[in-house]
């Protein structure tokens, strides 16, 4: 398993945690710029999996300060949240944890720190 990817999973149907999700990162002040239905996609291909959907996001607020102090940390943003479908009544999800994968890039700590507990605070069941 990655270092740096954190994971829990959450004794909620997958549909329920989703939307659930979606909201809570709204409620939290970031923006939700994106959602891909990866069991969608593979599915078109012929391949079976269970529910599987990333949600990315992020907050405008700390773009100037990743531009300004290494624009290639841009790699590393959006944040994303993973959904999967464990059962019918549990979800798996994860994240890169911010703070190890902004690490490297000279940007303050603090703000990896601060994205961390953010992202926490949407977790908190």
């Amino acid at each position: 398993m990655k270092a740096h990817v954190i994971r829990q999973t959450v004794p909620v149907p997958f549909g329920q945690l989703y939307g659930a999700l979606k909201k809570r990162i709204v409620d939290h002040g970031f923006l939700l710029l994106h959602e891909i239905d990866t069991q969608a996609i593979v599915a078109k291909h012929g391949v079976s999996i269970p529910q599987l959907k990333q949600l990315l996001f992020f907050e405008p607020k700390y773009i100037a300060e990743i531009m300004a102090n290494d624009p290639l940390a841009i790699n590393d943003i959006p944040l994303k949240l993973v959904l999967q479908e464990i059962d019918a009544h549990t979800t798996q999800l994860s994240f890169k944890n911010p703070v190890g994968s902004l690490q490297d890039y000279g940007l303050k700590p603090e703000m990896a720190a601060e994205l961390l507990k953010r992202v926490q605070g949407i977790l908190a069941f």
